[in-house]
């Protein structure tokens, strides 16, 4: 049994037994490597990421987060080196709390019921907006934030935790693009400075294909993990789609094609 890292066996992923999303997944995620899992809508990216946190039963298969076995959804201490960072659908936008209260709510999971909250918490929430250079927010209610600075604040409520691991769900989406490569450099500085694991749903191929290390593609029904050199091709990409993919190869890094559509 492995002693670190993630270890997924024979997981299979869905609501339904009988139409499974992901059937039959295994593969090992060591401390600070960086995986992204792309696909088309409806294919089961987030719903793997919320299987692997504990939010979502797996229908079948295996769990094993730093070799203790973490597959139910109840209490595994182990979990508390997991960290997540929803969609930003998750929050309301009217949600009456400053910037400062979304971090340090961070800690709430690791607090007794009823704990109130500490000059210690406020102050380590204060290090990792000064971290992401968001200190200046602090007392900003976060429902004003622009949506950039909001995901950038989910990501200090994700750090305060001292995870191991950090899971993202389309951090980018509806994020403008000077935005969007800020939070991908963040992201990218805490795993290779820092050594966080990252585990990213992404629908852009391209917009994350500089950053990412191992690649999960899932569609069409079907899987494939590994490196993004060995995986990330046309043929595999047009099998597991379900469509004709083309790569164009440029200067920057290749360009995924859809027909006329860029992913």
């Amino acid at each position: 049994m492995q002693n670190r890292g993630i270890e997924l066996k024979n997981l299979t992923v869905g609501y339904d037994i009988t139409r499974p999303l992901i059937k039959g997944l295994s593969l090992f995620m060591d401390e600070g490597e960086f995986w992204v899992v792309v696909g088309p809508n409806g294919a089961g990216k987030s719903t793997l990421l919320k299987t692997i946190l504990g939010i979502v039963p797996p229908l079948e298969g295996e769990i094993y987060i730093h070799g203790v076995d973490c597959t139910d959804t109840g209490y595994c201490e182990e979990k508390h080196f997991l960290s997540y960072v929803p969609q930003m659908e998750s929050y309301s936008k009217i949600f009456p709390a400053t910037a400062l209260d979304i971090v340090i709510s961070g800690l709430f999971p690791r607090k007794r019921r009823f704990e109130p909250v500490k000059e210690s918490d406020k102050k380590l929430a204060l290090h990792w907006l000064r971290m992401l250079e968001l200190d200046h927010l602090a007392e900003k209610p976060f429902s004003k934030l622009s949506g950039g600075q909001q995901r950038k604040i989910l990501i200090a409520r994700a750090l305060i935790s001292n995870p191991h691991y950090l899971f993202l769900d389309e951090p980018t989406t509806g994020v403008d693009i000077k935005s969007s490569r800020k939070i991908l450099d963040i992201i990218a500085t805490l795993n290779r400075e820092k050594n966080f694991g990252i585990f990213m749903v992404t629908h852009d191929l391209n917009f994350v294909w500089p950053y990412i290390e191992k690649v999960i593609i899932v569609g069409n029904g079907k899987f494939i993990a590994g490196s993004k050199e060995e995986i990330m091709n046309e043929k595999i990409l047009s099998e597991i789609y379900g469509v004709k993919i083309q790569i164009i190869q440029t200067p920057g890094g290749p360009v995924f094609l859809i027909g006329d559509k860029h992913y």
